[in-house]
Order: structure tokens, then sequence, then C-alpha cells
């Protein structure tokens, strides 16, 4: 009696078990678990203090920048304008002039990148889950069209990549060529072959790396550096759909658009009250992610690139009364103060010294204004909470991969960062 009484006792219980497994199953496919977004940080060597970063609210750190040794310091004409540029215009990305040659295409890190990639223990200690790439490249930086021109070259330049990451214990490679064909506007050396050796170039450090190492690229937000415009010509910047299997992820670089007639240097939609003053040069965030979406990136490769900055456009510097305004900024001592740039917003722009805090509603982005001729004249627009917040219910909004920033060192009291990192439930 006892045995058949325990017998059933044990079934009992079986039964209520296997029916709570079998509940909390159903309750575990009902629980959404939240997307793990990335919130990329761009470091620059010049003045940054590694040991005051807050990685805790990054998920990836790019190092800016590892360079390549190149022959290109014997200068480059751009064949349009007649300009003559050289290594000296820039020494944040030129090179040594003389190297061995057997060095030629290979990865050269300045002093200051080397001393601190050695510390990258530092970062790991905060933040165990940090990935940590060495950027190549940048804005005015040689060396990747002769890098990616031949097979040879293209080998020796992955076989470096392999081998900074070894000696630093790094999590992946990030190219930051810009650009492929248009060679910085005629700054750098460029060829049409480009576009497809950078698929080339792209395909032989995957190679080499691995696929369990990180490859991304900084990718631009000019609709020709997708095939959108011109496609099948050689003013096309890269073979787009061959390259996107290849990268982990792309961060957009949608910010610096304030070039041209355009206004905002990042707005998300365009303005209806400061449009470009010609179409065809309009850029806006939304037009830029629309055309990687259309031209087949998924969206969760895709980071939204940030500027914490607050340009001052062309369109504004190129006015007949600029001269008043860039006076009323010098006499509220922005010009001559040395705090960050928006730091100098904040304390002396933000609805003072003639100044206007303004909010465009269209382009969901902030700007400063004065007022002169009885009419309100754009000075600038930055980056501040309300227009980040669009940016980042923008991000969710698409089924973005997360968020890319330029750079840690202009976030001069976390603010900017610690944001992206709440809204994104970065490292939660």
């Amino acid at each position: 009696m006892k045995k058949r009484l325990l017998k059933t006792l044990l079934t009992s219980m079986l039964a209520l078990s296997l029916s709570i497994v079998g509940l909390s199953g159903v309750q575990a496919k009902e629980v959404t678990k939240p997307k793990a977004y990335r919130n990329v940080g761009y470091v620059f060597q010049r003045g940054s203090d590694i040991s005051k970063l807050d990685v805790t609210k990054i998920t990836h750190l790019n190092y800016s920048f590892g360079l390549i040794y190149n022959e290109e310091y014997k200068a480059v004409k751009n064949p349009e304008t007649g300009e003559v540029f050289g290594p000296e215009t820039n020494p944040d990305v030129a090179t040594p002039q003389y190297f061995r040659p057997e060095q030629l295409h290979t990865i050269y890190l300045p002093t200051k990148v080397a001393s601190d990639l050695s510390r990258l223990d530092e970062l790991k200690t905060k933040n165990p889950d940090l990935k940590v790439l060495l950027s190549i490249g940048g804005y005015d930086a040689r060396g990747f069209s002769d890098a990616a021109a031949t097979e040879e070259a293209r080998k020796i330049f992955a076989k470096s990549t392999k081998d900074v990451i070894a000696m630093y214990g790094l999590d992946g490679i990030d190219l930051d060529w810009e650009y492929p064909v248009n060679g910085a506007w005629g700054s750098i050396k460029a060829r049409k072959e480009d576009k497809h050796n950078f698929t080339l170039l792209l395909q032989e450090v995957r190679k080499a790396i691995g696929k369990d190492k990180l490859l991304t690229i900084a990718g631009s937000a000019n609709t020709l550096f997708t095939g959108t415009e011109a496609s099948g010509k050689d003013g096309t910047w890269t073979e787009f759909d061959k390259i996107i299997p290849i990268l982990d992820f792309i961060n957009i670089m949608t910010y610096d658009f304030q070039y041209d007639s355009n206004y905002f240097g990042s707005a998300l939609y365009p303005s209806k009250k400061w449009p470009a003053k010609d179409a065809i040069e309009g850029y806006w965030v939304d037009k830029a992610v629309q055309n990687y979406i259309k031209n087949g990136c998924p969206p969760e490769k895709i980071n939204l690139g940030l500027a914490f900055a607050a340009p001052t456009p062309q369109v504004v510097r190129m006015n007949e009364h600029y001269p008043i305004i860039k006076e009323r900024l010098q006499k509220a001592g922005f010009l001559d103060s040395q705090d960050p740039g928006l730091k100098r917003v904040k304390d002396l722009l933000e609805n003072k010294n003639g100044f206007t805090k303004e909010w465009d509603e269209d382009a969901k982005v902030m700007y400063i204004a004065t007022v002169y001729d009885n009419k309100k004249q754009f000075v600038m627009s930055y980056i501040e909470p309300k227009g980040l917040t669009e940016k980042m219910n923008y991000v969710k909004k698409l089924g973005l991969g997360g968020a890319m920033f330029w750079e840690f060192g202009s976030d001069y009291d976390n603010s900017i960062v610690t944001q992206i990192a709440d809204e994104l439930s970065i490292n939660k």
C-alpha cells in the first residue's frame, strides 16, 4: 500500500512538473529578448587619454588611426584644380618619408597609437566585453589605392593587419578609406580600378584575419559610395553588393553634410525652413540610410554615425553677412575659447550673447541662430539631447545595428555617450 501510494504520489508530482515546464516553455516563447545594439566609439590619438574613457558605455572602440607606409609623399596633384597636396598638409595622416622597401603597404603606427594599444588591458578591465579595433586610414590618409592595386600588395597589407591584431590582442580591423575612386576629392592617389580593388582588398584581409575577428569599414553617406548614382560607370566608388557579405558591419558617416549649400551638419530629415539651396546637394541621415538598405545592406549591419560637433556650414561662411556673425561670435568669446566646441555652444550661445537656441521640427536637429536686418540667420547646427533622442528612436524604428560616433574626446562630460547607452540599453 505504501509503495503504491508513493508511486502514485511520484507520478502526480512528475505530471505536475511536466505541466509547469510546459507552461514555462510557452511563457518563454512569448517573452522577446531585447535587441542588443552596438555603440561604436572612435577615439582619436591626438589629445586622447584612454584612462579617462568611460568604456562601460560602448560595445566597440575604434582606435584611430593606423596608417599605411606609402610613396605618396612625392605629393599628389588634383587634376581638376591643379592644387598640390603633400603629407605636410595634414601631419596626422602623413607617413614617414623614409622607410625600408619591405615596409611598403604595411601598417604604420604613430608612437601615441602604439603606446595606447599596448594598454588595452586597462580598458578590458573596465569592460571585459569591449571589442577593440584598429581603424586604419582617415580623411587624407595615403596608401590605400596602391596597397589595393595588385595581388602582391593586397597580400602584404592583409598580413600586416593580421600581425597587428596578434601583436596587440585586437578584436578586429576597421578600414577608413576616404574614398576608393574618389581619392578625397583629388587630395590622395586614386584610380578607377579602386572600385574593384577595394573588394579584393577586403577579401584578402578577411582571409588573413579569419572569421572570428571583426572586419568593418567607415562608409560614406554619399550615394556614389553605394552606386545609386552613375551606376556601372567609373564614377561609382565601390562594388557595394559584393563588399557587404565580407563585412561584419558598416559605420555610416551620416554627418559632415554642412558643405555646398546644406545648412545642417547631420539633419535626420530634410528641412523645410532651411533647405539646401541646391536640391541636388541636399543630404540628410534618412536619405543615406535608406540608400544603403535599398542597395542591399541589411539594417542590422548599419551603425548610424553621429558627430559630436557643432559645424558652421559652408553656405553661412560664404554668405556676405558672415562677417557680422563672426564678429558676434568673437564678442561672445566663442572663437577665443579653448573649451570643447559643444561646451562653448552650451555656455556661450544657447540663448545668450545675441544668439538663440532653435529646434527644426522637420530636420529634427537643434541649431543656433542670430537676428540682424530683422531676419533670423542660421549660424550652426549641433548635437544635443533632444536631437540625439530622435536619432536613437530612428535606430530602433528601422532595426539598425546601433550607433557610431566620432569622437570620444569631443564629449567633454561623457553626457552624449551616456545618453546613447541609456537609450539603446548598452551593457545593461
